[in-house]
């Protein structure tokens, strides 16, 4: 056999460069295009599906298992732009490194990718969806796992009032900054749902051991009835909200009230994008006008720079990891599994959740009495089967689960 030095020079380079080549796993690796995926779906009665394998990718791989996690996620009315947002907000954090000038929203005829949009009076998310791949944000402490999570609109007339409020508060539970995606201003309708958002992730949170709301913007689309934009404009806007909220005796949304007197809330004033992108646009630079792309280019600018100080958190402050997060997101989703039509109203879904919450702590103090009980002696063979005593069969009916009392 005659040698040939070229193919084994070729062998020798591909062999070079893949042992040189950095793992494509966890914070030090290169950014990957990633894809989304569909955390939560709908099935034909309108209940929620957990997709775990996704939540699984999403949350528990490449690094982020073990990581601090930043989960930027919108919520709000439908066909108000939350997927378009959010693909500029991917943009930026595609191109860390032209940051300064600009750069990062792209060509002006560049179309615009990433989660699934268009211009349209028709639903286009269904469900909740999230990007596969984190972006890594630099911190003092290290590096936090930044994802965006886009879910399905609210005050749909094809969908029920308490499918909204479920995909909207597993959104808030899985967020650490929520924006609440707005049309013009803040409108009573707005209000009421967050009232009924916040009420029930309020109870859900104290049950599976999550905050709730720990960051909140309330980003306004096609704002028209001022001159003053942008943040200054949104603390106005915010604070007239407020003044009304006070006003009314007895106040109507009084846990809307609390959250937007809260410091962690900020609000944010955008014009209108312009006649050309809101009929038919691609989404591209030149088709914006040029205050809605100034606005645009501020906001997504400083909510990133931000992300870093918004990790997510337990309700007792202390930092969560991505895997820590999905035991948790998997332990809401059995829930939802047991109480498929338990949720007649928004208060009903509050109270199923609540008392699910105290069957759990009484079933795992019930086991630690058993424990004790064996350990002790007082629960021996000539008794019986240590794991039954005269409270088994209460847990064994599943009393307390099933018709929610």
């Amino acid at each position: 056999m005659i040698p040939d030095t070229r193919v084994k020079s070729l062998v020798e380079k591909i062999t070079e460069n893949t042992r040189e080549e950095p793992d494509s796993q966890g914070p030090g690796a290169p950014l990957e295009m990633g894809r989304p995926v569909q955390l939560v779906r709908l099935d034909e009665e309108e209940n929620l599906i957990l997709n775990e394998e996704a939540l699984s990718c999403c949350l528990e791989q490449g690094g982020v298992g073990d990581a601090p996690v930043c989960l930027v996620s919108v919520i709000g009315e439908q066909r108000w732009g939350k997927s378009f947002l959010l693909n500029y907000l991917l943009r930026r954090l595609q191109h860390p490194q032209e940051a300064r000038d600009g750069a990062w929203m792209g060509r002006e005829d560049e179309p615009l990718e990433g989660f699934e949009w268009r211009v349209s009076t028709q639903r286009v998310t269904k469900g909740v969806w999230a990007w596969s791949q984190p972006f890594w944000v630099p911190t003092e402490g290290g590096k936090v796992a930044v994802l965006l999570v886009d879910t399905e609109g609210s005050m749909d007339i094809e969908q029920n009032k308490e499918t909204s409020i479920k995909l909207s508060a597993m959104s808030m539970l899985l967020s650490s900054h929520q924006i609440l995606n707005i049309g013009r201003r803040v409108k009573d309708p707005d209000l009421e749902y967050l009232e009924m958002f916040l009420h029930v992730a309020e109870v859900v949170g104290e049950a599976y051991g999550l905050e709730p709301v720990q960051h909140l913007d309330l980003l306004v689309r096609d704002w028209s009835s001022s001159e003053l934009l942008g943040a200054q404009g949104g603390d106005q806007h915010l604070r007239d909200v407020r003044h009304m909220l006070e006003a009314t005796s007895p106040c109507k949304h009084p846990r809307a009230l609390e959250v937007l007197s809260s410091s962690s809330t900020s609000s944010y004033l955008m014009p209108f994008p312009g006649k050309r992108i809101s009929t038919g646009s691609k989404g591209t630079l030149r088709d914006m006008d040029e205050d809605f792309r100034d606005s645009l280019r501020d906001y997504v600018t400083t909510l990133v720079g931000s992300a870093a100080q918004h990790i997510r958190r337990d309700q007792h402050g202390e930092l969560l990891t991505g895997t820590q997060l999905a035991a948790k997101i998997k332990n809401l989703s059995d829930v939802m599994k047991k109480h498929r039509f338990g949720f007649s109203s928004p208060c009903q879904m509050a109270i199923t959740f609540h008392n699910q919450g105290v069957m759990d702590r009484a079933r795992r103090d019930h086991n630690d009495f058993l424990k004790k009980s064996v350990s002790d002696g007082r629960c021996g063979p000539s008794q019986g089967n240590p794991r039954k005593t005269a409270w088994s069969p209460l847990w064994d009916s599943g009393f307390g689960v099933a018709d929610g009392s």
